[in-house]
C-alpha cells in the first residue's frame, strides 16, 4: 500500500518569512539598545530579544525538517518506505515507538495517524477517507507486534 500526504508550499514559505522576521526585529532591538546610551529597561529588552531570537530560529530550523515537505509512504511487509525530499528512508516496524489515530470531530469523516519513530512524529491525515485511515492503524499495528515478538 502507498500513501502520500501532501504539504503545502506556501506555508514553508511563509513560516519561514515569519522565522527570518523574528530573527531581523531582535537582532536589530538588541543592536539599538547596545549602541544606544540609554540603559533602561536594559535586561527586559535583551529578554525579549533572546525570546524572539529563539522563537524566529525554532520556525526558521522546522521548516527545513522531512516533515515540511511531501512525504510517500510505501508499506511493505517487513518494512516501511518513507519517500522524502531528500531520498528515501527504510523503517522497521520495530523501530515504531508508538502509534496514535485521533478522531477529531466524530460527525466529520476525518481522521489522523500518529507515528512515533525514536523523536520524530509523522502526522498521516485521512480528509474523507476515515475508514481508510482505520485500516492503516489497526495494519501498522499488528505489523509492529509482529516485529516486536519475532
Amino acid at each position: 500500500m502507498e500513501y502520500t500526504v501532501k504539504k503545502n508550499k506556501g506555508n514553508r514559505i511563509a513560516m519561514r518569512s515569519v522565522g527570518v522576521l523574528f530573527l531581523l526585529i531582535a537582532v536589530v532591538r538588541f543592536l539599538i539598545v547596545v549602541t544606544s546610551k540609554e540603559r533602561t529597561n536594559l535586561l527586559l529588552t535583551l529578554i525579549l530579544c533572546a525570546g524572539g531570537l529563539t522563537y524566529g530560529l525554532y520556525l526558521f530550523v522546522q521548516t527545513w525538517k522531512a516533515q515540511a515537505y511531501d512525504i510517500t509512504y510505501v508499506f511493505g511487509d517487513q518494512t516501511m518506505t518513507l519517500k522524502l525530499h531528500r531520498g528515501e528512508k527504510k523503517i522497521h516496524y520495530g523501530e515504531i515507538s508508538d502509534l496514535g489515530y485521533v478522531v477529531p470531530n466524530e460527525n466529520m469523516d476525518y481522521s489522523i495517524i500518529q507515528i512515533y519513530i525514536g523523536k520524530e512524529q509523522y502526522i498521516l491525515p485521512f480528509m474523507g477517507k476515515s475508514e481508510a485511515g482505520k485500516a492503516l492503524y489497526g495494519m501498522l499495528q499488528l505489523k509492529r507486534e509482529e516485529a516486536l515478538e519475532g
